[in-house]
Formats: structure tokens, C-alpha cells, sequence
């Protein structure tokens, strides 16, 4: 619809826009936005509506990045960071997919950054049981190439190095071989020993048989040393005979050990004598070395010192100790000195009469000899730290018999 009056409006605009320019020609800004409320104005701006007819890219245009960045304080800006929730936005996959590993490994000076490495550091920083866990040793074993590792060595310079007698004496074999010997020769002893034991007991047997004796009645030791001994089988089913009086057969054979070593280590003593005399003296000791008085008086003198000296000492001589038996009080004391130099001095008499003295050994019930009784001594079976034993089938067959 047209205007009516478009002379009238023209000129009311005319005279509105004189007005209007004279009032602001007149107004002071300053006394008019004194008396603006900006809280006010401000909540009546729709600020969506205002960003929507907002130009960014023409404000952005407009803006000096340089001076803008000049303006900012980045230590103030970097504490205003929460580091975590930034991590947290980041996305790691996506970060290393855009990461090429070859380029990066080819910018990276190796050199320098081994030579910024403290070696001491990082191994003390490891932890070898932790490692040492992660390691498949069969893996790595398969991987290994033997002939071609065993190829590089060279023996000869490593056996070079190698101080083979103190590796010996550290590997124990010299202590190994010594203990070996020492169970095969104790063994191999025992072996004959219990042979001998066999033989008394069989002996023994017989003439209690002979002599219409009870074998149950019969004494088999002094009381002290049986005082433990319950006479039980051990585990290879050999009877015990520890500190049973010792029988003929062993006592035989002691005292023929002994009548060698004595009469052996006489004659080894006047040779040296007869040697180191002829040497300082220039005459040799020839009345010692024949059949004469002297050298019978000498070698009787031998005989009382080597069997007072070992009996007083250690309750056996060398050949009691090599068959296993041992010289004890009767009740099964230690034998004391005065019983063994009684005892030595007794020993001739048994010899008197045919040798009466050693046979009451045959049929006394402790096998005791004359110079036995006189001295009130007994002779026991001992081995020492072994248990003196008969051997297997005997041991059994009186086992057999006992029950």
C-alpha cells in the first residue's frame, strides 16, 4: 500500500536528523555513559546472537599474532596447566602412528648419546635375578653353535692359566682318593678280622661242648663295656661282638703280629746303630746284631719297653691293634699302669711249662692266660669307631640257634 503522505514523512525525517545532530553535537559522551548502567546493558545482550554476526575470520585477520604471543608470560600460562588432564586428552596410539621409527632412529646421534651413558650406573641400576628370570636358557642354548664356539678356544692358553694342583686341592679329589683308600683298607681289615672272630667263636664253641660247659651260663664281656650292648643284629645282619672277651685265635695272631714287629724293628734299630757307629765311631755294634748275651739281653729289653710302653699308653700294642682287640681291666676298666707293667713282667711266666700259661686261654671261660690272672686284665674285642662284627651266615646261624 503506498504512502499517503511521502512529502510529510520526507520532511519529518528531515527535521528528526537536524535535531538529532544538533542534540549529540551538544551531548559530552563521557556525562552520558556515566549514567549507563553496563551490567545492565550487558545482560540484555544476547551474546550467542552477537557471536553469530561476528566475522571470525575477519577478526582473526585483524589480530597481530606476534604482538598477541609478545603480550603472553608463558611461566604464568604453563602453571595454569594440569599436566594430567592433558595427558589424559592424548592419544597415544594415534601419537606413535604418526611417528615414522626410521627417521626418528636416523636423526638420533648414537655416538653422542652412548657417550652421555654412565655404564657403572646403569648395571648397578639392573637387577641380574629379575634379568636372569626373563632369559629362556634353552632358546638361547638352541642358538648357540658348540663346534663353532669350542673351535675359538684355544686349550692350550686357557689350561695355561689354570693352576691345576690348586684346582685339585680345591676339588677335594686328594681328600676323596684318601678316604677311599682308607674305607677299601678298613674294610679289607674288618674282612680278616671278622674271619678270626668266626674261628674264636667256633673254637669256643667246641670246647664248651667238650667241656659239658651251658653255653647260656657262659660270660661274654666284663660288665662296664656290655652294659650297652643288647647283642641285636645290625642292618647287614652281623651280630655284635664289641667288648666280648677275645678269643684264642685272635690273640694268636696279635701276639705273632707282635713277636715280627718286635723282632723287625730290633733288628731295622741295630742296623741304623751298627751304620751311624761305623760312621761316627768307626766300629760297628756287632755284639747287639748277633746271638750273644748282649744282644738277647737288648732285644729282651726291646720287647718289655715296646709292650709296657703300648699297653700303658693305649691298653693295645700294634699288632692287638691291627687284629682288633684291646687290653682292658677286668671288670672293663681302663687298664691301668700298674696292671700293664704287671702284666708285662707276668708275660714270661705263661711260656713256662710247655706254654701252660697261654693255653688256659683255650679253656678258661674269660680267656684269660696266666699273666691275665695275675695282672686281673682281659682281652676284648675293639675296632675302634667300627663295631667289631662276625661275619653274616655265623652271626645268622646264632641268631637261629638262640631261638
Amino acid at each position: 500500500m503506498a504512502d499517503a503522505h511521502p512529502e510529510g514523512r520526507g520532511l519529518f525525517h528531515r527535521i528528526t536528523g537536524g535535531v538529532t545532530e544538533r542534540v549529540v553535537g551538544v551531548i559530552d559522551p563521557d556525562i552520558v555513559l556515566e549514567q549507563v548502567d553496563v551490567n545492565a546493558v550487558l545482560d540484555r545482550i544476547d551474546a550467542d546472537a552477537l557471536l553469530a554476526r561476528v566475522d571470525m575470520n575477519a577478526l582473526l585477520a585483524r589480530v597481530d599474532v606476534n604482538a598477541l604471543l609478545d603480550r603472553i608470560e608463558p611461566d604464568d600460562l604453563l602453571d595454569r596447566v594440569d599436566p594430567d588432564r592433558l595427558l589424559a586428552r592424548v592419544d597415544v596410539a594415534a601419537l606413535l602412528a604418526r611417528v615414522d621409527p626410521n627417521e626418528l632412529m636416523a636423526r638420533v646421534d648414537v655416538a653422542a648419546l652412548l657417550a652421555r651413558v654412565d655404564p657403572d650406573e646403569l648395571v648397578a641400576r639392573i637387577d641380574p635375578d629379575a634379568l636372569m628370570g626373563r632369559i629362556d636358557i634353552n632358546a638361547l642354548l638352541d642358538r648357540v653353535d658348540l663346534n663353532a664356539l669350542l673351535a675359538k678356544v684355544d686349550v692350550e692358553a686357557l689350561l695355561a692359566d689354570v693352576d691345576l694342583e690348586a684346582l685339585v686341592r680345591r676339588s677335594g679329589v686328594p681328600e676323596l682318593v684318601a678316604e677311599s683308600t682308607n674305607q677299601l683298607a678298613g674294610s679289607a681289615l674288618d674282612l680278616v678280622r671278622r674271619q678270626l672272630v668266626a674261628l674264636d667263636v667256633v673254637i669256643d664253641r667246641i670246647i664248651n661242648r667238650l667241656l659239658r660247659r651251658d653255653l647260656d651260663a657262659q660270660p661274654i664281656g666284663p660288665p662296664l663295656l656290655l652294659a650297652h650292648d643288647d647283642g641285636a643284629l645290625d642292618d647287614r645282619r652281623r651280630m655284635s661282638v664289641s667288648g666280648h672277651y677275645a678269643g684264642p685265635v685272635t690273640r694268636g695272631v696279635s701276639a705273632a703280629a707282635d713277636v715280627a714287629i718286635i723282632t723287625t724293628s730290633y733288628t731295622l734299630g741295630v742296623a741304623g746303630l751298627a751304620f751311624l757307629s761305623g760312621i761316627f765311631f768307626g766300629s760297628s755294634l756287632t755284639d747287639l746284631s748277633g746271638q750273644g748275651p748282649l744282644a738277647l739281653g737288648a732285644l729282651a729289653l726291646w720287647a718289655f719297653v715296646y709292650s709296657f710302653g703300648s699297653h700303658a699308653v693305649a691298653g693295645r700294642t700294634l699288632g692287638k691293634g691291627i687284629v682288633g682287640i684291646r687290653v682292658v681291666g677286668a671288670d672293663g676298666s681302663p687298664l691301668t699302669v700298674r696292671q700293664a707293667l704287671v702284666r708285662t713282667l707276668a708275660f714270661p711266666f705263661s711260656a713256662l711249662l710247655f706254654g701252660i700259661g697261654f693255653l688256659m686261654i683255650l679253656v678258661q671261660r674269660e680267656h684269660r692266660a696266666l699273666h691275665d690272672l695275675v695282672a686281673g686284665t682281659v682281652s676284648v674285642y675293639d675296632w675302634g669307631e667300627r663295631s667289631a662284627e662276625m661275619p653274616g651266615p655265623l652271626s645268622a646261624f646264632l641268631a637261629r640257634q638262640s631261638t
